[in-house]
């Protein structure tokens, strides 16, 4: 394999070392981006070196990303965005099992941005007692909820706070957990009527998700800033789940502004 480093792809050589890694029988090439823009010239190279047979690409959806920024530029395909800013919500709810140091600093973000933090204790959240847990959880967003602010309920706050070890002692364990913070957060969601709700942490969002009953998602904003975490639109036969917005992360996804940009209604 090969590399374009993030030097290497800034520069005016990049086509260059690009063609002779392709040129040197490289059938691997690894392409280091650390942002938009690097991500845009990114997506100028994949699309330039094309086959006409197709090209295979791996990656996340950052590439989707690089491409359109690039078949914008080209004309391709129209460069104003096709959704609309959904608008601010009054007030959301945020469940997070991440113990990612990104997500440490959107929590900890959000904490000075309007937002209630909840700590959910995890080993008791996967034990015989979850759902004590979850009844005080609820009760103590539920609180700040009716008092029109909007609640981060978080089980670790950064690589410190991670309890992994404890909780690895029950097989299963991880699987509940995300279901616990489903439960809370479909309660929550019913019960004080939400609009708007975010899940963070990869793991979680697919057992939470199956929790709330949500059976399938349809993008309602797209985040250039945050790559494959764009806020969603429900579907469900739960009526109070049903056309809810779900915004979902991976624990090193979005930038530290991202559970606020999602309740301002902000593509950012």
């Amino acid at each position: 394999s090969g590399l374009v480093d993030l030097a290497t792809l800034q520069s005016a050589f990049r086509s260059a070392a690009f063609d002779r890694l392709l040129a040197d029988g490289i059938n691997i090439v690894l392409l280091d981006v650390d942002s938009l823009e690097t991500q845009a010239l990114a997506g100028k190279e994949i699309w330039r070196v094309r086959k006409p047979g197709g090209t295979f690409v791996v990656g996340s959806s950052g590439i989707e990303y690089a491409l359109l920024a690039e078949w914008a530029s080209d004309g391709i395909v129209r460069a104003e965005p096709g959704f609309s800013p959904p608008g601010a919500a009054d007030r959301i709810a945020v469940v997070s099992g991440s113990c990612s140091p990104t997500t440490e600093r959107q929590i900890r973000h959000a904490l000075t941005d309007g937002f209630d933090g909840i700590e959910v204790d995890p080993v008791e959240l996967v034990s015989e007692a979850s759902s004590d847990a979850i009844a005080r959880a609820v009760f103590t967003g539920r609180a700040s909820l009716e008092a029109g602010r909007s609640v981060v309920l978080y089980t670790a706050l950064g690589p410190a706070a991670d309890r992994g070890a404890e909780i690895d002692r029950q097989e299963g364990a991880r699987h509940k957990l995300g279901r616990g913070l489903g439960e809370l957060l479909r309660e929550l969601t019913i019960e004080q009527k939400l609009q708007r709700v975010v899940i963070a942490g990869g793991d979680t969002s697919s057992h939470a998700l199956g929790q709330m009953g949500v059976d399938a998602l349809t993008v309602r904003m797209p985040l250039p800033a945050s790559p494959g975490s764009p806020l969603c639109v429900a579907h469900s036969r739960v009526k109070a789940i049903e056309g809810l917005e779900v915004a979902l992360k991976g624990g090193q996804v979005g930038t530290d502004r991202y559970f606020c940009a999602i309740r301002d209604g902000l593509g950012g």
